[in-house]
C-alpha cells in the first residue's frame, strides 16, 4: 500500500517539474518578443504565448505553500495540524482561483483590484517567509528542521524574483503601446525607443530568470537531501 507522505511527496515532485519545465518555455518566448526585426503581431502571438504558459509556474507557486505544509506536517518538522493545516489549503486554493481570473479576464471589472491583491499576498509571503525562517535558523523554533527553514528562506527569495520579473512585463506592456503609437504615426524614432525598452526590460530580466532556477534548484535539493535533520 503506498503511503500518504509519498503520496504528497509525489506532487510535490511534480510541482518542481512543471514549474521548471514551464519557465524553461517562457524564458524561451521572451526572446521572441523582445525581437524588434519581427512584425508586430508575431511579437504579440508570442507574449499571448508566454503569458499562458507563465501560469504553470504561477499555479506551482501557489501550490507549493499548502502541499509543502502538508508534508513538513507529515515529518513532524511544523508544528501545524487541522484547522491551521486546513486553512493554509483554502486561501491557496482561493489564490490561485484568483491567479487564473486575472489571467482569463484581463479585461473584467474586478481584475485590477484583484492584481493589486495577487501582488499584496506575494509581498506578504516574502516578508513572512523570510522573518519565519530567519527565526526558526537562530532559535531552533517554530520550524524545528533547519533545512526548512532554509527552504523558506530561498522560497521567499524566488517570489521576490517573480515580482521583479512581473516587472518586466509592465514595462513590456508599457512598450508596445508606445511601440503601437509609433507605427500608427509612422515615427520612426518612436519606433526604435520602444524597441529599445523593450529590449532593455529583457535584458533585465534574465538574471532573475536564472538566478530564479537556482534558487528552486536549491529548494529541491534542500527537500531531497535533509541535511542536518534526523
Amino acid at each position: 500500500m503506498i503511503a500518504e507522505y509519498s503520496l504528497w511527496q509525489y506532487l510535490h515532485i511534480l510541482l518542481f517539474v512543471y514549474w521548471l519545465g514551464a519557465d524553461l518555455g517562457v524564458f524561451l518566448a521572451a526572446r521572441y518578443v523582445a525581437r524588434g526585426d519581427l512584425p508586430l503581431p508575431e511579437r504579440l502571438r508570442f507574449l499571448e504565448l508566454l503569458l499562458r504558459i507563465d501560469m504553470g509556474p504561477r499555479t506551482a507557486l501557489i501550490l507549493m505553500i499548502p502541499v509543502g505544509a502538508t508534508l513538513g506536517t507529515e515529518l513532524g518538522a511544523l508544528p501545524i495540524h487541522g484547522p491551521w493545516l486546513a486553512a493554509i489549503w483554502t486561501l491557496a486554493l482561493l489564490w490561485l482561483a484568483m491567479a487564473w481570473w486575472i489571467v482569463l479576464r484581463p479585461h473584467a471589472a474586478a481584475t485590477a483590484p484583484l492584481t493589486a491583491i495577487d501582488r499584496w499576498l506575494r509581498i506578504g509571503v516574502v516578508a513572512g517567509f523570510t522573518a519565519l525562517a530567519l527565526v526558526s535558523l537562530a532559535r531552533g523554533t517554530p520550524v524545528a528542521a533547519p533545512w526548512l527553514a532554509g527552504k523558506l528562506l530561498l522560497f521567499a527569495g524566488v517570489v521576490l524574483l517573480g515580482l521583479l520579473l512581473r516587472g518586466v512585463l509592465r514595462e513590456w506592456s508599457t512598450g508596445f503601446a508606445q511601440l503601437r503609437e509609433a507605427l500608427d504615426g509612422q515615427d520612426e524614432a518612436g519606433i526604435r525607443a520602444a524597441d529599445a525598452r523593450i529590449g532593455a526590460a529583457h535584458r533585465r530580466s534574465t538574471p532573475y530568470a536564472m538566478l530564479l532556477w537556482l534558487l528552486v534548484a536549491a529548494i529541491a535539493f534542500l527537500g531531497v537531501t535533509k541535511p542536518l535533520w534526523p
